[in-house]
């Protein structure tokens, strides 16, 4: 079952991608910050308590396009240790898929109650959604984390955390931070694949760390 997708034939899709467009633009980039002069130091500290957080949830918006088509989607993500689980629904609920996984595969239930399996959330949710999203790298993004498959070194802001990095042809953009119990964590990220015309933006609107 499709989430809601909006062809760019009617007039409709443009009004809600222009909407949507200026909520994203209104959540202005934070004012530049005093640059620091140990970045890399400051990013492998960053690097190790991030990566320390084995819990935590975020509740979001996304909006994503691919050629012709975009979809305004609300996002609720769990990660427990390993474990996740992900709501992505359009507007006033329409098209519901939950995913739930692990390391070792993830099930898919739609609105219908339908349940399916796969080894990758990605292939899973574009499969029976039609949304292309890089969800297994989303994971360690969101936190302002390199995947484990990093491969290229990451661009640093003067604060030493991420500003932008290439992984698996995807192309993320660290827009925004916020303070969350003293962490800094993206806000607002931009993550684009131009071969494919894929483009996926991401405003965070609250986190949550710790047991939940």
């Amino acid at each position: 079952m499709l989430l809601t997708v909006l062809p760019s034939k009617y007039p409709l899709k443009l009004f809600f991608v222009f909407v949507l467009a200026s909520v994203f633009a209104g959540c202005s980039t934070t004012p530049p910050l005093s640059i620091i002069d140990n970045q890399n130091e400051v990013w492998e500290q960053r690097q190790s308590e991030l990566t320390a957080i084995k819990y935590w949830r975020l509740r979001g918006r996304l909006l994503v396009s691919q050629g012709d088509a975009a979809w305004n989607l609300s996002l609720e993500w769990q990660q427990k240790d390993k474990d996740y689980q992900i709501i992505i629904q359009g507007p006033f609920g329409a098209g519901k898929v939950k995913l739930v996984g692990n390391a070792d595969g993830v099930v898919l239930k739609n609105s219908d109650e339908q349940s399916f399996y796969a080894e990758r959330p990605e292939d899973l949710l574009y499969e029976q959604t039609g949304v292309h999203m890089p969800v297994e790298g989303l994971r360690y993004w969101v936190m302002g984390l390199t995947s484990p498959d990093q491969i290229k070194k990451p661009k640093l802001d003067g604060q030493g955390r991420l500003a932008y990095l290439e992984d698996a042809n995807w192309k993320v953009n660290f827009k925004r931070y916020t303070q969350v119990s003293g962490m800094d964590l993206p806000r607002k990220v931009f993550i684009e694949k131009p071969e494919q015309e894929i483009d996926v933006r991401l405003v965070v609107d609250k986190w949550t760390l710790g047991a939940f």
